[in-house]
């Protein structure tokens, strides 16, 4: 493994836009640019990290639409190139009331060139649900049974075949966390974007609300980068030990078990550490100074911490 590579890798972040671009968006399409633009412009103002953008827009499935079931646009440091992109979106086609909201995610989550060990993050934009998508609603006997969506052509499941379950796990197995803002207050749309984000550990809102997605955001890049410098040191050691062993790295550390653990933990999310560590002989190990931490306020060290090992960051 090349320690110096993998440690240059710590800051990149791969970003991708996902929109429905159908007629129905006709009267958001505008305000769901400008959530995107108003995204990249705070999320890359954030000094010190290496970001990527893409974005994938989508409709639907023939016969409710003919001219494209998604279309994605390649990851890119280019920020300018990005906005434009958004900015030439136009909201046109569409059948029923349900989109091809699946196919959208799906050709995120497969299509785009994810650096291998960056921070994932995908946003889910638009007004209405994927096909196939069902509601709970308790009957006049208390129990509850699912509704199917009385304007949806594929009622029984979206022609991909994907359900809000399997593209979650797409999503989960890639590393990506997925954000979703709907742009009404459909109960569909708000259901199946809710099941989809929080079952990657994101979350979901409506546009009214975007704020609470934006402090969502922060939240998670806060708690994975604030430690940045520690987690090198970290990923350095076991590389130079050969060992995961928390005790051991925080002797060498002279650092609490906890933050060990936390630091390996944002380390093994983003597949740093090594699968099968090297072992070297104990008269081979030094102690590792860590003078650069001392001017670190505890606080803000623990504040990281605790965002790692519980889920209120990004719920």
């Amino acid at each position: 493994m090349n320690t110096t590579l993998n440690q240059t890798v710590l800051n990149q972040v791969d970003i991708c836009f996902v929109i429905d671009t159908t007629g129905s968006m006709s009267s958001f399409i505008q305000a769901a640019k400008q959530h995107l633009l108003n995204m990249i412009g705070t999320l890359a103002a954030t000094n010190g990290l290496d970001w990527q953008f893409g974005l994938v827009e989508y409709r639907d499935h023939p016969p409710q639409e003919t001219s494209f079931v998604k279309r994605v646009y390649p990851l890119t440091k280019d920020v300018k190139k990005m906005q434009a992109s958004i900015n030439a979106l136009a909201a046109a086609g569409g059948g029923d009331a349900p989109e091809a909201v699946y196919d959208g995610l799906e050709a995120g989550c497969k299509e785009m060139l994810w650096r291998q060990h960056s921070c994932r993050l995908m946003f889910l934009v638009g007004d209405a649900p994927p096909h196939g998508y069902q509601i709970e609603k308790k009957n006049e006997f208390g129990s509850y049974i699912p509704v199917k969506n009385s304007g949806d052509t594929w009622p029984d499941g979206c022609p991909c075949g994907l359900t809000t379950k399997k593209i979650s796990a797409l999503a989960e197995e890639m590393r990506i966390v997925v954000y979703a803002i709907s742009m009404t207050k459909c109960e569909f749309t708000l259901g199946a974007f809710s099941e989809i984000a929080h079952g990657t550990g994101g979350y979901s809102s409506e546009s009214k609300k975007i704020d609470d997605v934006l402090n969502q955001i922060n939240s998670l890049l806060d708690a994975e980068f604030q430690n940045t410098l520690f987690d090198k040191m970290v990923l350095g050691l076991v590389e130079k030990l050969g060992t995961l062993d928390v005790q051991e790295l925080s002797d060498q550390m002279a650092s609490t078990r906890l933050q060990i653990v936390s630091a390996l933990t944002r380390l093994a999310r983003r597949n740093l550490l090594p699968k099968e560590p090297k072992q070297i002989k104990k008269n081979e190990i030094t102690p590792i100074a860590h003078r650069e931490l001392e001017s670190r306020e505890p606080i803000f060290l623990l504040t990281s911490l605790l965002n790692s090992f519980f889920p209120w960051g990004r719920r």
